[in-house]
């Protein structure tokens, strides 16, 4: 009775190892398939990114809000540096919204300075003049000229240097926020301190 019991107990302890073993293999499996894709979205990222770097973008007319009568040249405003946040009516509210936190964040006054601009070619007209607490900056030609444009929705922060040579760019990858936030970290001193 005592062998049966010690052999019915071994039994159950194989078993349970087996199927921990087999859990953890399965887990393990699914977080590498995780990791890949993760590497794959920013491979990719990377790839637009880099295809973007020193493009240069239109001087088209420009304005901010619903005031078209005040129309200037692109290149008037990007005579010192400037981040500026791209995002379209079709990017998600919820990566807008992210975003918009991390900035507040690293840049408080972000709503006062006019060192960050928010660029938008077709938000509805509506928020333009109040768009997460600043005017949008509208595009003539609704466009700035970019690839990352043909078909891109996710937001992203470009600086265009005085010859509207694009001199960084960073699209936000909703999986990865940590991403951005270093990014911005990076950008608040270098770039819009005058390095």
């Amino acid at each position: 009775m005592k062998n049966l019991i010690c052999h019915v107990m071994s039994l159950l302890i194989m078993i349970i190892f087996i199927v921990n073993f087999s859990s953890c293999y399965q887990k393990n499996k699914q977080q590498m398939e995780i990791d890949r894709f993760s590497k794959e979205i920013n491979d990719t990222i990377l790839k637009i990114e880099k295809s973007n770097m020193f493009h240069l973008v239109n001087n088209s007319n420009v304005y901010f809000g619903t005031d078209s009568t005040n129309k200037i040249k692109l290149k008037q405003l990007v005579d010192s540096p400037k981040l500026m946040f791209y995002f379209s009516s079709n990017t998600c509210s919820p990566c807008i919204e992210e975003t918009i936190e991390i900035m507040k964040e690293i840049f408080p006054n972000y709503e006062e300075t006019d060192k960050i601009v928010f660029v938008s070619p077709d938000y509805p007209a509506r928020y333009r003049n109040n768009c997460y607490g600043k005017k949008l900056l509208i595009l003539d030609k609704n466009k700035l000229g970019l690839p990352i444009e043909n078909g891109q929705q996710s937001p992203f922060f470009l600086i265009i240097n005085k010859n509207l040579q694009v001199q960084s760019m960073h699209v936000v990858n909703k999986m990865d926020f940590s991403r951005t936030k270093e990014y911005l970290k990076d950008i608040s001193y270098r770039s819009l301190n005058g390095e």
